[in-house]
């Protein structure tokens, strides 16, 4: 398996990093420190962020951002000229 790398140029990450290696080798500690002290954790690989571990309450949040985001997306699309289709029809039309 491949991890792609990605860099992250408008953020400032500052959070205990751990190489996947590292991770790998701690990774029961690494849980109970995500689980019972909320710390968020950059998994990097080659020096690259990769990923991150977080509470499921930090991935909750996350989730509602997305939804304020897409119902935001949904309501300017609303207010765009033009005519309003059902996804009905707009599948039927898209074949």
């Amino acid at each position: 398996m491949t991890l792609q790398a990605t860099l992250l140029p408008e953020i400032s990450v500052e959070m205990p990093q751990l190489t996947i290696t590292e991770a790998s080798q701690h990774f029961s500690d690494l849980i109970k420190n995500i689980t019972t002290g909320k710390q968020r954790t950059l998994i990097t690989q080659s020096g690259h962020g990769v990923a991150v571990l977080l509470p499921l309450e930090d991935l909750a949040l996350l989730q509602k951002l997305e939804d304020m985001l897409d119902y935001q997306e949904a309501i300017e699309a609303l207010d765009e000229p033009g005519e309003n289709i059902s996804l009905e029809e707009l599948k039927k039309e898209l074949g």
